[in-house]
């Protein structure tokens, strides 16, 4: 599905979305998230870090969270930072700056699809809640899986749904009827904060999504749940 209801394509409107959203972007992740989505990062952090990769790519970086994280966890850590929006990576690299992180981060415009990296460039890939997105998912898991070298690692955070009937029910409730409504009032974008819990509904998380890795090509791939399934952490070895 697309943001907007317009002729321009997914990946168009995607940007448009997220340069409109992106002066209360943060704000709003954690605050709709009650804080929960840093916790999910530190976890893909340390299994990062268990691989011992050093040079990472994280697509979809956004406002760089989750590359400041990286960087002031992982030991010599050397990180590239891609998204379609130049508004989230100003701001990114405003807060990469802040942090004095310059020379551990180096932020970009890029095409999660049609990434301008060589093949076998890095020890690791992330994406933090930005593969939904893609408007092409199959083709941006095979980019990832190009430009990692061989025994590296790809770790994946998204959404899912939880599997407790109760819980379900709630957080649905929560998803589709306040998060909107908030968004909405925050952000002034009407669609954005609609988008989010559809594009979630769509995305086929857990072993679909899985499945897609390894017929890209990846190997030995879990699935992590967290907070009862509301997100899953996905990771595999090329």
């Amino acid at each position: 599905m697309k943001p907007y209801n317009n002729e321009d394509s997914k990946k168009e409107q995607v940007k448009d979305m997220f340069d409109s959203i992106a002066w209360r972007y943060d704000m709003l992740n954690h605050l709709l998230s009650i804080g929960i989505d840093r916790s999910w990062r530190k976890r893909v952090v340390r299994m990062v870090a268990i691989s011992r990769a050093k040079r990472i790519l994280d697509v979809a970086t956004g406002t760089g969270d989750l590359a400041i994280m990286m960087a002031k966890k992982i030991d010599g850590a050397n990180i590239d930072g891609v998204d379609l929006s130049p508004e989230m990576l100003s701001i990114g690299k405003m807060k990469v700056e802040k942090e004095k992180l310059s020379d551990k981060i180096k932020m970009a415009e890029g095409d999660a699809e049609n990434l301008v990296f060589a093949n076998d460039e890095f020890d690791a890939v992330t994406v933090a809640f930005g593969v939904r997105n893609f408007e092409d998912i199959d083709k941006g898991v095979k980019e990832i899986y190009r430009v990692i070298k061989p025994g590296g690692v790809v770790c994946i955070l998204e959404f899912g749904n939880p599997r407790h009937k109760i819980f379900s029910t709630v957080y649905r409730f929560y998803f589709h009827k306040i998060l909107p409504m908030l968004g909405r009032i925050v952000s002034r974008d009407k669609k954005a904060y609609t988008y989010l819990p559809m594009s979630v509904d769509e995305f086929p998380y857990g072993e679909p999504f899985a499945n897609i890795l390894r017929l890209a090509g990846f190997k030995n791939c879990i699935i992590k749940n967290l907070f009862g399934g509301v997100a899953q952490i996905y990771y595999g070895v090329k």
